[in-house]
């Protein structure tokens, strides 16, 4: 009965030793600084650099926790263009098709459930509603509110 009982607190001490030095290890590194040898002159010079950049359109939409690459549909269908605003995602009963173009015929991408918010950029000729990051819903599943 002894043995067993040295054993079960020799097993408990190791379980908890071996854990507060995984939490040690966790921490914070400290910052090490260097200084240089008063031989070598320190000036506080900077170069120009050029930098270039790149707009690339905004992807909000998310599928299994990637984010999604732009929308490479090319346009052949009118819409027209409106100011930005937030809107809703109503009477669906699971989810919300968000799809590549302004139709059933085009690829699903992604999904929205009800009371999610997007936000709207063009409406199309055909009742679909264009979302910021270049994709597209049905306008009948979309409202100014939450309801």
């Amino acid at each position: 009965m002894k043995r067993s009982s040295l054993n079960t607190k020799i097993i408990v001490a190791a379980l908890v030793l071996s854990m507060g030095s995984a939490f040690a290890g966790c921490g914070k590194k400290e910052e090490t600084t260097t200084t240089a040898p008063s031989s070598i002159e320190v000036t506080s010079e900077t170069t120009p650099v050029e930098s270039a950049t790149t707009t690339a359109a905004p992807t909000t939409l998310m599928e299994y926790g990637e984010t999604l690459a732009p929308n490479d549909v090319q346009v052949t269908w009118q819409e027209e263009p409106m100011e930005a605003k937030v809107m809703y995602i109503v009477g669906v009963e699971k989810y919300l098709k968000v799809r590549k173009g302004p139709d059933t015929k085009y690829d699903q991408i992604g999904s929205l459930t009800k009371g999610m918010e997007v936000i709207v950029v063009a409406k199309t000729s055909n009742n679909w509603y264009k979302l910021e990051d270049g994709y597209y819903v049905s306008a009948d599943y979309v409202s100014l509110t939450p309801s």
